[in-house]
């Protein structure tokens, strides 16, 4: 029986595949979309379609630009079969024909799928069954169920495909041992690219390549695409080596590195097409002119580079070329990679690597292209259940110590818009320490709780907001988490521009998450918080980005 939050969760993904394949898209949308906005539309369709059943969803998805059927699914599709079983089992022993291709293009594929027992990200040995998905009996990669027996539509760039290359899925030796090796998939949804929104993003969507002592940590698993800005960045679990690893490792590692950047995933640029092409090397930015890279087609193939998630050309990268400290060899040493490696040849890759194909969403979609949106919203609004896998990975590895770091309810995140951020360093990790900057403090239930003081060296950015997470002392209700103070410390006058989302991520069933909102969309604000008033006149500082600007002390408060 599937429960109404892992529909939404199905529908919320299926809904960006709609996106993707040009169905309905809103990439031309000049402000971001809030959580706000996406709770309205789940609530005005009974969660994003995630109800109506994947018949309807193939018969959008199967249509090229002029209406003809561009591929067909595998033989349990409820189109092609009005009796057939909405799903059917797969195992370890022999692959399972699950689609064709009707026409030789780029294909994207959508398969809903649930694990036959129940996998937690959580528990050692029991993280996720995982697939292989094959073309004409080739490996061509490897999903991951992490959404286990709570079901979910995972999703893959499967690259080209020629007219009638059968899609076939089998159980991966890959898969935790504690896992029962079957799962129930389909009916599949296979997607020819021309035509639809997203076909440029698709076509070139990188390929990574990730070791299999891996599998379970810092994964990559959402890929955004700008169209406008010609680029792709690519969200991980977490990482174990760079800011991590920098600042004391464990607890205290993520307690910095949540406190910097407002959040425990990595999110980095790893490659760009336009002005010449480059991409994220472990040794710094490089140009495929001057360090190429293996591609299929146009997409280029990385491999796992560092600690600080950043690739290389071969797995001959790691521990070696890019870097033996701590911080970069984080996880020791690697099979294959930076040990007893028969050679940095692809045709040499074999089960010393996991392939992940994972397939693009707009970020333009997100406001990225006007500067407009954060790169955290592949999260919050593509795939929300990242915060409970994160959470579930950090508990794993015994990061979560309810001192330093805490599960993901026991943070309030918001975006903040602001500008003349100053000072430097942060609290937990800086050797000269913190200077200036603010603070934001969450009012709870008669509680006054502080986040971490932000620098100008984590504020950043062109688009004049940052993601803050406000560490809870308790789980909170909704009810007594009512609105937030911003204060300006050390004579830091700082124009608070505007308030964003506010939420608290919540667990939903084994592996999934929703977000609960305490406060949706961008609410201007526009005051000016300094606590001397050397900058004002009349009680007005002029001089600010959006205009005149009211003096309000060293502090200003927002009851939502």
């Amino acid at each position: 029986m599937k429960t109404a939050a892992m529909l939404a969760l199905r529908g919320a993904l299926l809904a960006s595949l709609v996106s993707v394949l040009g169905c309905s898209s809103d990439s031309s949308s000049t402000s971001p979309p809030s959580l706000a906005a996406d709770a309205a539309a789940e609530s005005s369709t009974g969660g994003s379609g995630g109800s109506t059943g994947a018949a309807g969803d193939a018969s959008a998805h199967d249509a090229t630009a002029d209406g003809s059927a561009d591929a067909t699914t595998g033989p349990d599709a409820p189109d092609a079969q009005p009796d057939a079983p909405s799903c059917v089992t797969v195992g370890a022993s022999a692959p399972v024909v699950i689609a064709a291709a009707g026409v030789s293009d780029e294909h994207a594929l959508t398969l809903p799928a649930t694990s036959a027992s129940h996998t937690s990200w959580a528990e050692p040995g029991n993280e996720a069954l995982v697939l292989e998905v094959r073309v004409a009996g080739a490996l061509r990669g490897h999903m991951v169920l992490h959404q286990g027996a709570d079901g979910f539509d995972y999703t893959m760039a499967l690259g080209h495909l020629d007219q009638g290359d059968e899609v076939s899925v089998i159980v991966s030796p890959l898969s935790a041992e504690a896992a029962t090796p079957s799962a129930c998939v389909g009916p599949a949804v296979l997607s020819a690219a021309t035509g639809s929104a997203l076909e440029e993003g698709i076509a070139r969507a990188p390929i990574v390549k990730w070791p299999p002592k891996k599998r379970f940590d810092d994964l990559p698993v959402v890929l955004g695409w700008s169209k406008a800005r010609k680029g792709y960045q690519l969200l991980y679990t977490n990482e174990n080596g760079g800011t991590v690893e920098l600042c004391g490792g464990g607890a205290e590692g993520i307690q910095a590195e949540i406190a910097r950047w407002g959040r425990a995933t990595d999110i980095e640029g790893i490659y760009s097409y336009s002005s010449g092409e480059t991409w994220d090397r472990c040794t710094g930015s490089a140009s495929m002119t001057d360090t190429p890279v293996h591609k299929e087609g146009q997409h280029p193939v990385f491999y796992y580079g560092d600690g600080h998630n950043r690739l290389y050309e071969s797995r001959g990268g790691y521990g070696q070329a890019c870097g033996t400290k701590g911080d970069a060899k984080a996880d020791g040493d690697l099979e294959g990679w930076n040990v007893n490696n028969p050679g940095n040849d692809p045709s040499k890759d074999g089960a010393l690597v996991m392939v992940l194909r994972p397939l693009p969403v707009s970020l333009d979609a997100l406001g990225y292209d006007k500067y407009t949106g954060r790169r955290e919203a592949l999260a919050d609004v593509q795939a929300p259940w990242v915060y409970r896998i994160v959470d579930a990975e950090l508990q794993r590895e015994g990061k979560i110590d309810q001192s330093h770091a805490f599960p993901m309810q026991q943070y309030a995140y918001a975006d903040v818009y602001a500008a003349d951020v100053g000072g430097s360093g942060d609290k937990y990790c800086s050797v000269m320490g913190v200077s200036s900057g603010f603070v934001l403090r969450v009012q709870a239930g008669g509680d006054i709780l502080s986040g971490p003081q932000m620098t100008a060296d984590y504020f950043g950015g062109q688009n004049g907001v940052k993601r803050i997470a406000v560490p809870l002392t308790k789980v909170y209700a909704k009810a007594q988490l009512t609105g937030v103070i911003f204060d300006a410390y050390d004579n830091d006058g700082i124009y608070w521009l505007a308030l964003g989302d506010v939420f608290v991520p919540r667990p939903s069933g084994d592996n999934g998450a929703t977000m609960e909102l305490l406060h949706g969309g961008k609410t201007d604000i526009n005051v000016y918080v300094d606590d001397d008033a050397s900058g004002c006149s009349g009680g007005v500082n002029s001089d600010g980005p959006a205009g005149p600007a009211q003096c309000v002390g060293g502090q200003s408060s927002f009851v939502w």
